[in-house]
């Protein structure tokens, strides 16, 4: 209407006017020709594609210790699994200088904690994968337990126990729903000592191969339900040789860290036991590390213990008597047994979970 020209539909070609008309732009032998083309192209696309896919994940296992992980005792994850798992990642409970741990429910509907850790030296990817291999082979109550791992990505993606609580540095310094610390009585602080303390006496004399935590804090021993402590990310904290002492890898927290390491890069058990002393400060004066702006908790602590007024830094929440004075006083003279600028000074983790014990039991005594 309005108009002289006549137009063809779509994939026709012609002036509408002529004799032919409007004919198709290809014939139907050359239409499905193309189609089959494509159609072949698109399926040796895909074809290339997933063998592509499937040599780069190859190439990944074996570049992650595939080799030295095939006969461990733990689940091998695919990453699809992981992605269901975790739901995309979507909700991640951790984060720190090795990466992030994100909570996921398995088939069988198990809680648990999928630690996607950073890229790592080239140099140390077999490390990597032989520390998944000795942590394959722990096995103590109060550690937190590898469950498996997923070698199909650039770094090794770990599955431990989801433990509820969270971490004791939560527990002690966050607040509750209702603005409020979490009540913590002093045996539940006890135990939580002592406990965590078997754990790292077991790592470093009990287990098939010695273990150096390197990144002992707080943050890192998690609490259940019951306030059971679980001591988590050791072994693939260092990334290093369990057979070097020698390192300046470990990455760990500057308020817990050794100065003897500091100093000399020489890790060593007395280099967690440092370390843990500074948790026993925390437990029983429920102040951080570094404290109201930039106070430092063990140089504070030990210049209390010097002039005797020790008593100022206690948590008044755990002090209903003179025993428990006594009792906390008697832990923090561990805790600076621990902090000897000397390592030789300081005691065996087996040492400092004998004395906590003893210390426990002349407080229960006393009630």
């Amino acid at each position: 209407m309005g108009d002289y020209a006549c137009r063809c539909n779509f994939g026709r070609r012609g002036d509408g006017k002529s004799q032919k008309g409007c004919e198709p732009i290809m014939s139907l032998a050359e239409v499905i020709g193309t189609v089959s083309a494509i159609s072949i192209s698109a399926v040796l696309l895909i074809f290339t594609r997933m063998i592509l896919e499937r040599k780069k994940l190859r190439d990944l296992v074996k570049k992650n210790g595939g080799q030295l992980l095939k006969n461990i005792k733990i689940e091998i994850y695919k990453k699809e699994e992981l992605d269901k798992i975790t739901k995309n990642y979507s909700t991640i409970i951790g984060k720190g200088a090795f990466g992030e741990v994100y909570k996921g429910t398995t088939n069988e509907n198990v809680q648990v904690a999928v630690k996607r850790s950073i890229a790592i030296n080239k140099d140390r990817e077999k490390d990597f994968a032989n520390e998944i291999r000795i942590q394959s082979q722990m096995s103590h109550k109060y550690l937190v337990q590898l469950l498996g791992c997923c070698l199909e990505t650039e770094v090794p993606m770990l599955v431990y126990e989801f433990v509820e609580r969270g971490s004791l540095y939560d527990v002690l310094h966050g607040m509750n729903g209702n603005g409020r610390r979490e009540p913590l009585s002093l045996q539940a602080r006890l135990d939580i000592a002592i406990c965590s303390a078997d754990a790292f006496a077991y790592m470093h004399s009990q287990a098939s191969q010695k273990i150096l935590h390197g990144d002992v804090k707080s943050g890192n021993i998690l609490l259940d339900d019951e306030f059971v402590p679980k001591v988590s990310d050791f072994g693939t904290s260092r990334l290093m040789s369990i057979k070097k002492d020698h390192t300046d890898w470990v990455i760990g927290d500057s308020s817990y860290i050794d100065p003897v390491y500091m100093k000399t890069g020489l890790l060593t058990e007395k280099s967690d036991v440092y370390s843990f002393g500074i948790v026993l400060l925390e437990l029983i004066t429920r102040k951080k590390a570094r404290y109201d702006g930039n106070n430092s908790l063990p140089l504070n602590y030990v210049k209390a213990s010097l002039d005797g007024s020790t008593g100022d830094m206690y948590d008044t929440e755990v002090l209903s008597s003179g025993q428990d004075v006594k009792c906390l006083g008697e832990i923090g003279l561990v805790a600076v047994q621990c902090l000897e600028i000397d390592v030789n000074g300081r005691p065996t983790m087996t040492d400092v979970a004998e004395k906590i014990r003893r210390c426990k039991s002349r407080w229960l005594q006393s009630h």
